[in-house]
């Protein structure tokens, strides 16, 4: 018999070295590639998604899908893209809308699909309300004679599907570069999530039901930011609930990279 102290891990297994851990300590290092697509939603939809004390953004119909590809490391195990790089590499979509927490402006994601486990536990964790999928993004090599080097006109496309249906697709054709500043809102505002575990008593209360501001630290942006002509797609689905926050214009789409590094979180409120 052993103490529970004894029992090591960030997340689940908890094994006797910890090795095995499904997702590691904290902080977490990311970088990200996105295909962005900007639009305008059903405000009242969008709103239904906000409990109290979070409130809709300064522009409550704003929203965009984010396509994107990611490379992550945990702080104990800097060297695991070398030794595992499956365990660092994932594919995500993900439908994002503005709000604000006692007037600050803020973003929330609503719904998101991901493709590896690891990535899944640790949004779960974080408040992310994350599901697997597929996730296809276009991705020239810049060596292949067939394929166009990046640059107007030249064109992309994300698609993710989950449990055999498609679920949305967005495209970008690359028009010119842009800078951060011109990024429209809610993309880069600070993330404010629902963490939420149900007790394991029937009818019971959920053991966390809170709202937490996301932290982010060593913040950078490529310069290399493109705009361009965007068009998204929902399609309906017999298992998920998209459809209410499908587009009803796209104003923009955005190409671009990002990294940074997640040092925690703030507890703001529990419902519990």
């Amino acid at each position: 018999m052993v103490e529970i102290d004894g029992l090591k891990g960030f997340s689940y297994p908890l094994t006797p070295q910890g090795r095995s851990s499904l997702v590691g300590d904290m902080p977490w290092h990311y970088a990200t590639e996105y295909l962005n697509i900007a639009y305008r939603a059903d405000p009242d939809a969008i709103a239904r998604y906000l409990p109290d004390p979070l409130q809709p953004g300064p522009e409550p119909d704003m929203a965009y899908v984010a396509f994107s590809r990611w490379w992550s490391l945990w702080e104990n195990q800097r060297d695991m893209a070398y030794l595992n790089p499956e365990r660092t590499q994932y594919r995500e979509a993900a439908i994002w809308v503005g709000c604000s927490y006692q007037g600050e402006p803020g973003q929330i994601c609503l719904q998101i699909w991901v493709d590896n486990d690891f990535t899944m536990a640790r949004g779960w964790f974080m408040g992310f309300a994350k599901k697997l999928g597929r996730i296809s993004i276009t991705d020239y090599h810049s060596l292949n004679p067939a394929m166009p080097q990046k640059g107007p006109g030249v064109r992309l496309k994300g698609i993710v599907s989950s449990h055999q249906e498609r679920l949305m697709e967005g495209t970008i054709r690359l028009d010119e570069k842009t800078s951060q500043t011109e990024l429209p809102r809610p993309m880069g505002l600070p993330l404010f999530h629902i963490r939420h575990f149900p007790s394991i008593v029937k009818d019971a209360a959920p053991s966390v039901l809170e709202l937490v501001r996301l932290g982010a630290e060593n913040v950078r942006i490529s310069d290399d930011i493109w705009t361009g002509e965007g068009s998204l797609e929902f399609y309906p689905s017999e298992l998920e609930e998209h459809m209410p926050l499908q587009p009803e214009e796209v104003v923009g789409a955005y190409h671009f990279s990002s990294g940074y590094t997640f040092p925690g979180g703030e507890l703001l409120h529990s419902w519990v």
